[in-house]
């Protein structure tokens, strides 16, 4: 699989977030993103990133957000929450195609080739991104064939 490992600092980012069963998220998120972008909270939040945040419990739910980058002392309307992501070591893996398809496949290999398989790095846990480009750099926005997002999991040495 093609990926990059980098470093990143931490960072804050705004959202709107929503609790989601692991077996059935795969189609509730693609619904979250639909519902959001039909509301009001969708003229602050453009959604770069789509962030899984680990729960504490027996990790049958998640934590996920549709969030932009934050920056200390902005507005934060309301129904939105600000977290913050820790410094950390990401293999950052890329994905091109329609969404989700193109990230639910990744995704999919991520967790059931790449870790399981990789000798140097496994996954340090508490939550993992995707980030996505700008969809009106496409012809068809996230639907194009093109079309550039990412998935960031957070990695340890082993």
């Amino acid at each position: 699989m093609d990926y990059k490992i980098m470093e990143k600092e931490a960072f804050q980012v705004i959202g709107i977030s929503k609790m989601f069963h692991m077996e059935t998220s795969y189609l509730e998120i693609p619904a979250f993103w639909s519902q959001h972008f039909q509301s009001e909270n969708a003229k602050y939040i453009c959604g770069a990133y789509g962030i899984c945040i680990e729960s504490n419990g027996a990790g049958e739910e998640f934590e996920y957000l549709i969030a932009d980058d934050y920056k200390e002392g902005k507005d934060r309307p309301d129904g939105c929450k600000v977290f913050e992501i820790a410094k950390h070591t990401w293999a950052v893996f890329p994905c091109t195609g329609p969404i989700p398809e193109a990230l639910q496949e990744v995704n999919a290999k991520i967790f059931s080739e790449w870790l399981p398989n990789c000798k140097d790095y496994e996954f340090a846990g508490g939550y993992n991104i995707e980030y996505y480009s700008n969809p009106q750099n496409y012809e068809n926005c996230t639907q194009d064939e093109k079309y550039y997002s990412e998935i960031w999991l957070p990695v340890k040495r082993k």
